[in-house]
């Protein structure tokens, strides 16, 4: 069975701003995703005049937004997606369908988001927090996921939504008991003080070209949590900024930018933080850190699932049940669980007591070709980032071979142009070839560095060119004038200078491991 990843989300856009690369990154690792939305975003503001009539119109914002939700979807590749409410586990736990709508906010003068005076009776904020939970506790128990993915107790900037979700998804867990806590770990969004610093940093470069006005203060709420996940996203960036483009009429992209109604701009996340959450004892406190983590790593203290397992055993008694509506105790529960190799002494959640758990008996420590843990087996010995698997860096070579070729021939017809001038009555050889060559040589050596953070790329790109200039010096293998005269500085120059140039550019370059250790030098 395959892993599966629960996301709990307010309104529309929420999901890709704030985990739109995790999203992806997990579907292509091949994981279930499932992303379920309490709202539908009716209180929100519009941008642009073409959707302007769509203002203040809640049912036919709502019909809009659940479009533009559908598209962020495509793009991040999920193909599950639920409203709150409206789901078929709640349906057969016996709850009623009903519509939660958002419940709006007012800025505040600490400029973070609160809730408003008033909201519409149906608003999620307006409506009896258990009954929330519940909800959202019969989809977990449908689902069983091995990993809940919500936002933190303080809802990013403070919106009433994203705190009522939390809390929500919290309490929904704990409905499960310590069966629960150990079958099923917590993340929570993470908002380390250095990551907002660089969210709304306005002398980032290319920001003056958005046009989007420099924040006051960071209206994101910094927190001190300590960040059990630091997850890189850049190779599924492209993925997440057209997720947020999809949400048209809340969110405006530009380049490595966004932003919302305020048109205070903000860069667009390429790590998204999260805290480990230990629900079985407190709302409020995070795990410990785990190193270098990935979402990858939280899902293995999740405990593997029985072949041909479906659901959680958890015995679901509907919105009138005496306890609650949830409970568990039931035989397929017990055996689930022992068919995991997780007994209930497992603890109450926390992160030592599963890892104990999942150490002593998840099984063996491979890796499925998805690369996210699936049944029976357990990945741990794997590569921390893309750009050190070997399929990405076989593909950066062959991208490189082939602009080393192109580079190699045309700077090679090139390099021996030139023309005289003379200054004070001297003659002045000007080699505007030989410049162009290696302009065009470093700008290819930039753009596959750039791209792919490679020195292994780097290099291939810079031997090809050296090598095709090489083979042209030979003069037994071609017909005709030499194209390489040894003999001339323009020739030795362009023999050497692209391997000079690729060391170079691998120094100024950072590689995506160095910025990762960077990143996490400044956050500790």
């Amino acid at each position: 069975m395959e892993a599966t990843v629960l996301f709990v989300h307010a309104h529309p856009d929420d999901e890709s701003i704030a985990t739109g690369g995790t999203l992806a990154h997990l579907v292509r690792a091949g994981a279930r995703v499932v992303v379920l939305t309490a709202t539908r975003g009716e209180g929100g503001e519009v941008i642009g005049e073409q959707l302007a009539h769509l203002a203040g119109d809640r049912q036919g914002l709502a019909a809009h937004r659940e479009g533009e939700l559908a598209a962020a979807m495509r793009a991040v590749g999920v193909t599950d997606h639920r409203f709150l409410g409206s789901t078929d586990p709640e349906a057969r736990a016996g709850f009623p369908a009903r519509r939660f709508e958002d419940s709006g906010m007012v800025w505040g003068e600490d400029g973070h988001a609160h809730a408003p005076a008033t909201m519409p009776d149906a608003a999620l904020c307006a409506a009896d927090p258990d009954d929330v939970a519940r909800r959202i506790a019969a989809v977990v128990a449908e689902l069983d996921p091995h990993l809940v993915i919500t936002y933190g107790a303080e809802g990013g900037y403070g919106h009433p939504d994203h705190r009522r979700c939390h809390d929500a998804s919290v309490k929904a867990l704990r409905l499960g008991g310590e069966e629960r806590s150990v079958r099923t770990r917590l993340l929570t969004l993470a908002n380390p003080p250095e990551a907002v610093a660089r969210t709304f940093d306005a002398q980032a470069p290319g920001f003056d070209l958005t046009g989007f006005a420099p924040a006051e203060a960071p209206s994101t709420i910094a927190d001190d949590v300590p960040v059990a996940v630091a997850q890189d996203v850049e190779d599924d960036l492209g993925a997440k900024a057209m997720a947020m483009a999809a949400h048209a009429t809340q969110v405006t992209v530009a380049g490595e930018f966004f932003a919302l109604s305020n048109g205070i701009g903000q860069r667009i996340g390429t790590t998204e933080y999260f805290a480990l959450s230990d629900f079985g004892r407190s709302a409020d406190a995070p795990a410990r850190a785990l190193p270098d983590g990935t979402v990858e790593d939280v899902l293995l203290l999740a405990p593997e699932r029985p072949a041909g397992h479906s659901g959680s055993g958890m015995a679901v008694g509907g919105p009138a049940g005496e306890d609650g509506g949830y409970g568990w105790g039931s035989a397929a529960a017990a055996s689930g669980a022992a068919a995991a190799g997780v007994g209930t002494a497992a603890g109450a959640g926390t992160v030592a007591a599963a890892a104990d758990a999942g150490s002593a008996g998840v099984g063996t420590a491979s890796a499925g070709a998805s690369g996210v843990p699936v049944q029976g087996e357990r990945r741990r010995d794997r590569r921390r980032s893309a750009d050190a698997s070997w399929p990405a860096t076989l593909g950066g070579c062959l991208h490189a071979l082939i602009v080393g070729l192109v580079v190699g021939v045309l700077g090679s017809f090139q390099h021996l142009n030139a023309f005289v001038v003379t200054i004070a009555g001297a003659p002045v050889i000007v080699p505007w070839g030989l410049a162009l060559a290696l302009l065009l040589t470093i700008l290819a050596l930039w753009h596959v560095s750039a791209l792919y953070r490679s020195t292994i790329v780097t290099v291939v790109l810079a031997a090809v060119v050296s090598a095709l200039a090489f083979a042209f010096a030979q003069p037994q293998l071609w017909p005709g004038e030499d194209l390489i005269v040894t003999g001339s500085l323009r020739s030795l120059v362009w023999l050497f200078a692209p391997m000079v140039l690729a060391a170079v550019i691998v120094f100024l370059v950072p590689s995506r491991a160095a910025q990762k250790a960077e990143q996490k030098t400044s956050q500790s």
